[in-house]
């Protein structure tokens, strides 16, 4: 078969979409249902401003922490840590066996440890002088 490599431009959403759709399709036919269910929980203050939050993508067994971020007036409050809990509560409940996520050196890898996350593995030097930590939490029942 001959074939090339395309840099899309004008195309970009469309093939985006039809590669999404043929990995979605991959993934059923070898793992069965994904169960997807999107997340995200805020801390509010007393004016319902948002100071911070999560976002979690649950599926299969899994649930992905894609971010977590609270304000500077928000932070070292406990507020992190609550939001922690209420994402592992409902990952539990789902059914999901363990959590994982990644942050960077200069971000909050000792948060995650105190949490019982456990670093799997990093990279080192981007961005510069920093380094990428992955980490996961098993789940019990």
């Amino acid at each position: 078969m001959k074939a090339r490599v395309v840099a899309e431009k004008k195309n970009a959403r469309a093939a985006s979409r039809k590669l999404w759709n043929g990995l979605i399709r991959y993934n059923l036919q070898k793992a069965g249902p994904f169960r997807y269910k999107r997340h995200v929980l805020t801390v509010r203050d007393a004016k319902s401003r948002v100071l911070g939050g999560v976002i979690l993508q649950s599926y299969w067994l899994e649930t992905y922490v894609e971010l977590l971020w609270l304000s500077a007036r928000a932070r070292r409050l406990g507020l992190g840590s609550k939001l922690m809990q209420e994402a592992e509560l409902r990952a539990r409940k789902r059914g999901s066996k363990f959590m994982h996520l990644n942050t960077y050196s200069f971000q909050a890898p000792g948060f995650y440890e105190k949490l019982g996350f456990k670093r799997f593995g990093g990279t080192a030097g981007s961005p510069r002088g920093e380094s990428r930590h992955w980490y996961v939490k098993q789940l019990r029942a």
